[in-house]
Parts: C-alpha cells; sequence; structure tokens
C-alpha cells in the first residue's frame, strides 16, 4: 500500500512543468515558509492576544526542536532507503542517500501546523494544509514515500501534546525569549510598549 502510494503520487511527476516547478517550490522552501510563518505570528499578533500569539510562536519552535532532535537519535538507530534508492523514480531534486524515515521537512511544518490547531489560531487551517501539501510535495518529487509524512505528522503531533503539557514547566524559557526580545530592535513590538506603558 505505501509503495503503491508512493508511485500513484509520485507518476504525476514530469507530467506538467507548472506542477513540477510548484511542487518543488512547495518541498524546497520549506525553512523560509516556516520563518515566515512565526515572524507572521509574532508581529501581527491581534490587538487582544497578542502575548498568546507570541507563546504560540515559542511553543511551535520548542516543538520543531524536539521532532527533530528525536528524529536525527530515530536516524541513528533505524535506517530506511529512500525510493530513489531502490527503484526507479522520478526524482525531481538532488538528495542525499540517507534515511527516509521520518521527514525532517514534514516534521517541521507539521509541528507548526499541529501547535496552532491545539492552540486554536486563527491561522490553523491554511497552515495544516501548507503542512499537507509540503508532505505530499516530498512524496511526489520522489524523496520520500507516504508513511515517512504520516510518521512525520503523529511525532509532531506527539511531540505538540508534550510541550503543551509541560508548557508551565517550560514558562521561565518562554518569559526569557519574551524578555530578550524586548531588548532586541527588531523583535519589539512598539503598538504593544505602548499600550503597556497607558
Amino acid at each position: 500500500m505505501n509503495n503503491m502510494i508512493f508511485h500513484w503520487v509520485n507518476s504525476w511527476a514530469t507530467q506538467s512543468a507548472i506542477l513540477d516547478k510548484s511542487m518543488i517550490l512547495l518541498s524546497s522552501s520549506v525553512s523560509y515558509t516556516a520563518a515566515a510563518i512565526m515572524l507572521m505570528l509574532w508581529f501581527t499578533s491581534g490587538k487582544m492576544n497578542d502575548i498568546e500569539n507570541k507563546r504560540t510562536a515559542i511553543y511551535a519552535g520548542c516543538t520543531v526542536a524536539l521532532a527533530l532532535v528525536l528524529n536525527i537519535i530515530f536516524h541513528l538507530v533505524y535506517y530506511h532507503p529512500r525510493p530513489f534508492a531502490v527503484q526507479h523514480v522520478h526524482k525531481l531534486i538532488p538528495h542525499a542517500k540517507d534515511s527516509s524515515f521520518v521527514s525532517d521537512h514534514a516534521l517541521v511544518v507539521f509541528s507548526i501546523a499541529w501547535i496552532l490547531w491545539m492552540r486554536s489560531s486563527t491561522w490553523r487551517i491554511p497552515v495544516l494544509c501548507w503542512a499537507a501539501l509540503v508532505g505530499i510535495s516530498r512524496i511526489f518529487v520522489g524523496v520520500h514515500y507516504p508513511v515517512d509524512v504520516a510518521g512525520s505528522a503523529l511525532l509532531a503531533y506527539a511531540c505538540g501534546y508534550l510541550i503543551l503539557h509541560f508548557s508551565a514547566k517550560l514558562e521561565p524559557f518562554v518569559q526569557f525569549v519574551m524578555n530578550l526580545s524586548r531588548k532586541v530592535k527588531f523583535f519589539q513590538d512598539k503598538e504593544l510598549e505602548r499600550k503597556e506603558k497607558l
């Protein structure tokens, strides 16, 4: 089933130049888009929820970090070859033949998406759709199996749950980040500072 779904999705590659470029862009721009979403959370805080949106951004960052560390450890003890390493596929981007399960890219996007979902963010639905599209794009370009993406989504959800479950213990770190941001001009929120002075 895993291989069958992979080949069905990957079979669409090379059929349309526009679709290929769109999927390559989705797959390759994860770090930039993720950073943009985090900055959006930080700076476009709703007037009533600016602190909570900043907390969401910090929790999302913590979830991404935890998920990636766990994946590094997992890759040290388990290796699963990528699709292009063991069979003929439409491979649209260059990639090393490291372990396929689970996907770092999918981990990042789903870590952010699940935190926004659990925190009932206004952006939760579009960001979750973006995460799903990124997951599909990793299959489309030939570097991951569907189970790699599904595993990433599950691991990201578990990490997000843990981060929020132990959020009280993370409070000193959250306060440290917020206090530090007030000292860095780029991260200063002028509207929040104005309200705090009133």
